[in-house]
């Protein structure tokens, strides 16, 4: 019963402060709007492809697949070390750790290719940067390890289209989200902060007594409007005569 009360109680708070929940909701949602498009960046992700090769072909198999392996540990870990991002960051003039930031290294289990995946608002400089890192890390690899048998799938640099990943739809569906729940807590807050009473039946609720009689003050405010005219009228006629 308390929870049928509850929820009874919660639906009339909405229907009551229902201007306020509208007002405050559009107010966001213009916001996020306005964030979204002029605001917030876009985010575009491009991807380059490294194959790992073991060049040792008369070797076991077992023996094969631990070289494979070891290759691509040392790949992996050789792609994010200073000595590609920095030769990278200078051929870019790019400050900072912004690339170590936009930068991902993934690999399946028992493939042998390595993605490379650089994120930027910048869709050119995304297909560009991931290129760079690609073709520096199969270079400086191949002289450091001697094996000659890494290579970057993609030869031609702008092979690989960037595509974004971010949705403005999606933000203003949350934006659209965040303002319907800020405007039902605000009015829940408003309404709690709010002790006066509005009609009797407020009274009947919160006190349980019996109402004898009271007294609207709008009613009242509107008959003395019109007793005023009244007395304006009969005046002017009485001037008239």
């Amino acid at each position: 019963m308390e929870d049928r009360i509850d929820l009874k109680r919660f639906l009339s708070i909405l229907k009551k402060r229902m201007l306020l929940i509208i007002l405050t909701t559009a107010c966001i949602f213009v916001v996020t709007v306005f964030a979204t498009i002029y605001i917030i960046k876009p985010t575009y992700e491009a991807t380059e492809y490294i194959l790992v090769d073991n060049t040792k072909k008369e070797e076991g198999g077992y023996e094969e697949v631990q070289r494979i392996n070891m290759l691509l540990a040392s790949s992996i870990d050789f792609i994010t070390s200073p000595i590609v991002l920095n030769s990278v960051k200078k051929e870019f003039n790019i400050k900072g750790d912004k690339l170590e930031e936009n930068i991902a290294i993934k690999n399946n289990n028992n493939s042998q290719i390595i993605n490379i995946v650089i994120r930027d608002s910048d869709p050119d400089l995304t297909k560009e940067l991931a290129h760079s890192i690609a073709v520096t890390s199969v270079k400086k690899l191949n002289q450091s390890l001697k094996v000659g048998s890494i290579q970057v799938l993609n030869d031609i640099e702008g092979e690989v289209s960037p595509k974004r990943i971010d949705s403005p739809l999606l933000n203003m569906a949350i934006g659209l989200t965040v303002g319907l729940f800020i405007s039902i807590s605000l009015a829940m807050v408003r309404e709690h902060l709010d002790d006066s009473i509005k009609n009797p039946k407020e009274v009947d609720n919160m006190l349980s007594l019996p109402i004898l009689g009271y007294i609207n003050l709008k009613a009242k405010k509107r008959d003395s409007q019109w007793e005023k005219e009244v007395i304006r009228e009969k005046n002017r006629g009485e001037m008239g005569a």
